[in-house]
């Protein structure tokens, strides 16, 4: 069981199934929903470190690039789509937490999984919640289905 004071949460992203160059957006922006083991939202305003993450893709074909997921504490003003090339806007550098590096998708059959562990990334939230884009490090075709990223506090 988790401590009161830690919190997780997962965002989806849906990229079209088309060619995405390295450095595009897969997907757009997703938001995680914090929340700790009785359901509670932490503090408006906390500061949390990001100690774990997960990516899981929904489907059988491998996706075989790196991945980053950049972190804002509000919806990220340069609102990039799916296959869009990811900048580093000035209007987001308010809202910029940094970034986390999720590794290479290992294929277990119908499903691609990664884990990182002691990843220690400190972040403050502007609300209760954390907006990412999830980009891709090389070019490579995605699947039209679920990437599933999961953050642990």
């Amino acid at each position: 069981m988790y401590p009161s004071n830690a919190f997780s949460a997962s965002a989806t992203f849906t990229p079209a199934a088309d060619e995405h160059t390295a450095g595009q957006v897969t997907g757009a922006a997703a938001e995680f929903v914090l929340v700790n083991s009785s359901g509670a939202a932490p503090p408006a305003g906390a500061q949390l470190k990001i100690t774990g993450a997960t990516l899981r893709i929904n489907h059988a074909t491998i996706e075989t690039t790196a991945w980053v997921l950049h972190l804002f504490n509000v919806t990220p003003p340069s609102a990039i789509a799916d296959d869009g090339a990811f900048t580093f806007a000035s209007g987001d550098q308010a809202s910029y937490l940094g970034f986390v590096d999720l590794a290479q998708v290992v294929d277990y059959g119908s499903t691609l999984y990664i884990q990182s562990n002691n990843i220690m990334k400190p972040i403050k939230l502007a609300g209760t919640s954390v907006f990412a884009y999830l980009v891709n490090g090389t070019t490579l075709t995605t699947g039209n289905v679920a990437h599933i990223v999961t953050l642990h506090t």
